[in-house]
């Protein structure tokens, strides 16, 4: 996602305020680790998820858009002394090409939404499904859309986190607001900073913008079949409970056939 060149310095801070990131980890470590082929993150970002699993003996190709993530990526592996274990491809995720065919696949995290239409959403999977050995298995993720809580959030500013910055070493109030289309199901999403000084004026602030969809469930299990794979789960949440009209997240495991 090259958007996220811009949202790399604050990426921490962004997912460690939202509590199922911890949950998702671990979700995906753990299908990571269980496959005995090659594996694949698309969207790999900084390496939060993909690094876990390395650091736990597994070998992990990670893709991604944004050279910026990627060197963050790179620069945490090379710290601790995985860098010979992860390999980190720059592409585009819709036309993205392995060395060789994969036994797993993931899209975590909501990356989907990312690719606003939905063609390029079928591009997507589609180009997973070709990418994929015989057999191999299609992880992704995606919220279920709410929309009493869209209503609630439409325009309204929201403290996100607070940090202090490693640069200049100031305290930093991260913000977010989101502009929802609920007819094109998209969402425009301002994150910003205000970076202080000691007596609490505004030294910097600086502003951020990502365009985001989303899929309703059954649209969701229709790009996944229509791909040609054949659905194994569909949870609700990371803890593998079922899906249902109310679960908040969607969590599909896909095999190709």
């Amino acid at each position: 996602m090259a958007g996220y060149d811009d949202f790399a310095e604050i990426y921490d801070a962004w997912v460690q305020s939202v509590p199922l990131t911890k949950h998702n980890q671990a979700f995906y470590v753990a299908e990571y680790l269980k496959t005995a082929g090659t594996v694949v993150e698309l969207g790999v970002g900084n390496g939060r998820i993909a690094l876990e699993a390395v650091r736990q003996g597994k070998a992990v190709i990670g893709v991604d858009s944004s050279t910026v993530m990627l060197a963050q990526c790179r620069q945490r592996a090379e710290a601790a002394g995985m860098a010979e274990t992860v390999t980190l491809i720059h592409a585009d995720i819709r036309d993205f090409v392995l060395p060789e065919p994969a036994e797993l696949i993931a899209l975590p995290f909501h990356t989907i939404g990312h690719l606003v239409t939905t063609d390029d959403k079928c591009r997507v999977v589609r180009q997973v499904f070709d990418q994929l050995a015989a057999r191999g298995r299609f992880l992704l993720d995606h919220f279920v859309f709410n929309p009493a809580r869209a209503r609630e959030l439409d325009r309204a500013p929201r403290l996100r986190a607070e940090y202090t910055s490693a640069t200049t070493g100031r305290d930093v109030l991260l913000w977010e607001t989101s502009v929802f289309d609920v007819n094109e199901q998209t969402m425009r999403l301002f994150a910003w900073t205000d970076e202080l000084e000691e007596d609490g004026s505004l030294a910097q602030r600086r502003y951020r913008r990502l365009t985001f969809s989303w899929l309703h469930t059954d649209q969701m299990r229709a790009i996944i079949e229509e791909a040609g794979f054949v659905i194994e789960h569909a949870y609700g949440y990371y803890d593998r409970r079922p899906l249902k009209d109310d679960s908040p997240e969607q969590v599909w495991v896909a095999r190709k056939p």
